[in-house]
């Protein structure tokens, strides 16, 4: 496992009306819904870039579809293997939320790697009863707080 990850929290606005990008993983990785993540490569040059990465491999998002990007929205630690929950070593996650444009289509055939079977736009409200984990789902209270103009 990396020792660094990028949480990439994507959201679009539609009549006024905020989405978020939500991603099943493939049964085989857990089978549950969360947002886009991944480890950070020695290839990026940053946090931000490894982000970016992310974005276009697992939902062929590129830069130019990007209308806003929020940096530091949440930052957790964990030390165990997110399936098995056995002790594995520390791993920081670095969260990031982008805007994107209404109409874009997302597309997940384009990743290599194939983790995800499906992807959907959620209310808040329905993302946090999809999300798995109670650190994304703070990361999404966090981002929503920030949308909504409060502190």
């Amino acid at each position: 496992m990396k020792p660094r990850l990028v949480e990439c929290i994507v959201f679009r606005k539609k009549k006024n009306i905020i989405e978020f990008l939500l991603l099943k993983r493939i049964p085989k990785k857990g089978g549950f819904w969360q947002p886009i993540t991944g480890g950070v490569e020695e290839t990026d040059k940053s946090l931000i870039e490894a982000a970016y990465r992310e974005l276009k491999e697992e939902a062929n998002i590129p830069k130019t579809e990007i209308i806003k990007v929020f940096e530091n929205i949440h930052y957790f630690e964990m030390n165990n293997h997110y399936l098995t929950r056995e002790p594995a070593p520390l791993q920081k996650e670095f969260v990031f939320a982008f805007e994107i444009t209404p109409e874009f289509i997302i597309s997940l055939d384009k990743n290599i790697y194939q983790e995800h079977t499906k992807f959907k736009w959620v209310s808040f409200e329905e993302a946090l009863q999809l999300l798995k984990w109670e650190d994304n789902k703070d990361a999404f209270r966090k981002l929503n707080k920030i949308l909504n103009g409060a502190d």
